[in-house]
């Protein structure tokens, strides 16, 4: 019975264990997914911020921020990937709707 009862003391705190271990990581997570978002609307803020002289500096503003977003790719981060890419989007929809039409919905 004393056996029985200290496995049962010793499982549980496993469990415990496991659990805490399961809400760290997805705190963690979260917390990613948030900080990549946040780095999407600082990007977008950059880019908008920019003047460009023609195409070229357009299109290599915007490859700065697609090499800022492959990072979580490479690291194969699609969670990431998609939380940089949608705080980029929505940034440049609210701050400019004109330049925003031509990315993709």
């Amino acid at each position: 019975m004393k056996r029985t009862a200290i496995f049962s003391f010793i499982a549980g705190g496993l469990l415990l264990l496991c659990s805490c271990s399961n809400v760290e990581k997805a705190e963690e997570a979260t917390a990613d997914i948030t900080a990549a978002q946040m780095e999407g609307r600082r990007a977008a803020r950059d880019f908008i911020n920019r003047e460009w002289r023609d195409t070229m500096a357009l299109q290599h503003s915007l490859l700065e921020a697609k090499a800022k977003q492959s990072k979580y790719i490479i690291e194969g981060r699609q969670d990431c990937a998609a939380a940089f890419d949608s705080g980029f989007i929505s940034t440049l929809r609210a701050v400019r709707p004109d330049v925003a039409r031509h990315f993709k919905k």
